[in-house]
């Protein structure tokens, strides 16, 4: 007996139902909520990182400003003469400002004025600044500067940079002989 009517498996409904539908969006907003706090973290220590990169950078010039300074002869010295604008001597009138005294008359003592030449070091507006009294020059160091300390204990002076962006704060502390 043939029958007019549809066989079961034509009768089938296509598509989902609404069960399956329910479980694939929960599902799915299961997912966005994962990627989503993984890119929140991601993102905050991407920041993190970016802000101890640029503090690094910026310590590293103030290392070499002073790694200059301190090697002993005037770095700006056309001549290259070892005896000309030797480092004689350093001075810490305040805890946030540090002179050195490059001799000029090969006498080895620091008489402070011109002919010397006189490099200060300080803290101004969030950064570090070397000027040279001798020629006027005063140059930019580094920036992100919070704060600045030095001092002499015993025969060492120390270099305190604090180095500021956003909410990371880095402290370096260098020790270098006191002449």
């Amino acid at each position: 007996m043939a029958s007019n009517s549809p066989s079961r498996i034509q009768q089938r409904r296509k598509g989902m139902s609404l069960l399956e539908v329910t479980i694939g969006s929960v599902m799915a907003a299961m997912i966005a909520m994962v990627a989503a706090g993984v890119t929140v973290d991601m993102t905050r220590n991407m920041v993190d990182n970016i802000a101890r990169t640029r503090i690094a950078g910026e310590a590293r010039l103030a290392i070499e400003a002073f790694r200059r300074d301190f090697g002993g002869n005037d770095p700006d010295s056309p001549t290259g003469d070892r005896n000309r604008w030797r480092l004689v001597d350093s001075m810490v009138p305040t805890a946030d400002e540090l002179r050195l005294c490059f001799d000029s008359d090969l006498d080895g003592s620091a008489d402070w004025i011109s002919p010397d030449r006189v490099i200060i070091y300080f803290e101004t507006d969030g950064q570090l600044i070397r000027s040279d009294l001798e020629n006027g020059r005063t140059n930019v160091v580094a920036q992100l500067v919070d704060s600045v300390n030095f001092e002499v204990i015993g025969n060492e002076l120390r270099l305190t940079l604090q180095f500021q962006l956003g909410a990371i704060t880095e402290t370096y502390v260098f020790n270098t002989p006191n002449i």
